[in-house]
């Protein structure tokens, strides 16, 4: 298992990618799981207002990075190979987004 919590969003979309095919590529072919815990934005990005709030903050003060929504994450999990890919909510604004390797 390996757990990106408040990572991914630090990076743009091709970084983002490149860590995950990383970890992709580091887990054990058999039951391998990558747990992201995330303040994820709505499809439309226009919210959850702290997931919002917190991704404007990240393109005035960094060069790159954003928050993403959950079609985002998913998309480059399943890019880079992952499977099965499912959101989970937390307690506050943030949730995690599970992807298995089958």
């Amino acid at each position: 298992m390996a757990l990106l919590s408040h990572i991914v969003h630090l990076y743009d979309e091709q970084k983002a990618k490149v860590l995950l095919k990383k970890v992709y590529d580091s887990l054990p072919n058999e039951h391998g799981v990558v747990i992201i815990s995330e303040w994820l934005l709505n499809d439309e990005k226009s919210g959850p207002v702290p997931s919002a709030l917190m991704s404007l903050t990240m393109i005035l003060e960094q060069a790159r990075g954003r928050n993403y929504s959950f079609a985002e994450i998913s998309k480059m999990l399943t890019e880079v190979g992952f499977k099965s890919i499912e959101k989970r909510p937390l307690a506050g604004p943030a949730e995690i987004v599970i992807g298995y390797k089958k």
